[in-house]
């Protein structure tokens, strides 16, 4: 009798653990799943809030440029130049936090980035006393066709998302290539927004040769692996990964960076392990470093991730802020096809922007880096108006594919600057660019 009371209670008090096991499971779920809840709803209407606030920015900048299109009064258009410019520089912000592949809308990103940059360097001109070119007014109107275009877009994803549609619910998973809150921004592809060319940001800096990836190898690294290499680059930040970007052009893993109150985002590719990009909100205060000094920063910063070769072959300086681009110089033949951008804070010299697309397109073992013919002979394919002020050699993008080396001459003409590229085998002429001045920033060796 004893032993079969002693299963009896045996049994009770396991029914009696089971149950206080399932209902402490039950409150810890509850509480773990109404966390859940609450974190899913707050990134919910910070996600909502930004691209409400996209929407409304790219409406004031179309707004801004149509109106630029007809003033002719220099005070009005400088208000209107520097309005768009804050909301150019929002909107940048404001794509950053969306969870979108940005390789997918690269094409909206570069507009707004150099809508900023454009619409500044005019902006500057006015207060100099200087006005707006019939060549400008032509790039503006050209950005109000786009900006349209970008506002409609936008306007119909908005419209969209106000409908009982989660943005969290439909973003990228591991079992999609895609998530159905990115697909739609496909109406911003240039096939459908025809984006102008600005070139204020230095010769060929947005240039991405081959469609082939052939600056990375084949071989992976792990999640860990790019968690140590961020720790190495960025000793001075907390880090914090935040997951993976896969199915894009660019598989990579995404991190967060902290430093005091300013946050970044970045990337490093699972091939190779490059750091791909990386871009944050901050907002400079006054200025304490040189031009100079920012372009060593750039230089010894692409030394400390790995690219030995690099040099400042352009930046320019604007509100607190040096942009620099690197390339490769190989027996001073300048290789843009390689290209890196950086953006460096004059007031503390951190990096605050990196994008090296250009790089892990392209880099390749290269040679024939040798001229045909003479800088004289391929300056016979000049008019006699030109006034040269600069030769180099340089390896350039073609339009469409391939490279060719050139000549590079930076000529001066009626007040304009311009690069005539000179093919160094055939004295052919390759390209000619157009670039927009500034008193702060001109191409640099």
């Amino acid at each position: 009798m004893k032993r079969k009371g002693w299963i009896i209670t045996a049994s009770v008090l396991g029914a009696v653990l089971v149950a206080g096991a399932i209902t402490w499971t039950g409150i810890s779920l509850g509480t773990t799943m109404n966390a859940l809840g609450q974190y899913k709803t707050q990134l919910e209407y910070v996600y909502e809030r930004n691209l409400y606030e996209l929407t409304e920015n790219i409406n004031n900048i179309e707004s801004n440029l149509s109106k630029l299109k007809v003033s002719t009064d220099s005070q009005v258009q400088e208000r209107y130049l520097a309005s768009t410019v804050a909301l150019a520089n929002t909107a940048q912000n404001n794509i950053a936090v969306l969870p979108i592949e940005h390789n997918s809308i690269n094409d909206t990103i570069s507009f707004v980035n150099q809508l900023s940059g454009f619409c500044l360097v005019l902006q500057q001109n006015l207060a100099q006393g200087k006005k707006i070119s019939l060549d400008d007014m032509d790039q503006i109107a050209q950005m109000h066709t786009s900006s349209q275009n970008i506002k409609y877009e936008l306007n119909r994803l908005s419209v969209m998302v106000s409908s009982d549609y989660s943005i969290v619910d439909n973003i990228q998973n591991p079992n999609q290539g895609s998530s159905n809150f990115n697909e739609g921004f496909s109406g911003l592809n240039n096939e459908i927004v025809d984006y102008p060319q600005l070139i204020y940001d230095g010769p060929f800096s947005e240039s991405t040769t081959n469609k082939e990836i052939k600056g990375l190898s084949t071989n992976e690294i792990n999640a860990e692996e790019a968690l140590n290499k961020m720790r190495e680059w960025f000793a001075d930040y907390s880090i914090k990964a935040t997951g993976e970007t896969t199915g894009g052009t660019f598989d990579a893993y995404n991190f967060e960076l902290t430093k005091g109150e300013q946050t970044y985002y970045a990337q490093v590719t699972k091939r190779d392990g490059i750091l791909m990009q990386l871009n944050g909100g901050y907002e400079a205060g006054e200025s304490g470093k040189t031009e100079e000094e920012c372009r060593t920063i750039a230089e010894t910063f692409a030394k400390t991730l790995g690219f030995e070769d690099l040099q400042a072959v352009w930046s320019a300086t604007s509100n607190g802020f040096v942009y620099i681009n690197l390339c490769p110089v190989i027996n001073k033949v300048i290789i843009y096809p390689d290209l890196i951008k950086v953006k460096v804070a004059q007031d503390n010299g951190d990096i605050v922007g990196w994008e090296a697309k250009s790089w892990a397109y392209n880099n390749v073992e290269r040679s024939n880096l040798t001229a045909s013919i003479t800088e004289t002979k391929a300056l016979e394919s000049l008019t006699t108006d030109m006034d040269v002020r600069t030769t180099k050699l340089a390896l350039i993008p073609n339009e469409y594919v391939g490279e060719t080396l050139c000549y590079e001459f930076m000529c001066i003409n009626e007040g304009s600057t311009y690069y005539i590229y000179i093919d160094a085998n055939t004295g052919l002429q390759m390209n000619i660019l157009k670039i927009v001045e500034t008193d702060d920033g001109n191409l640099l060796m």
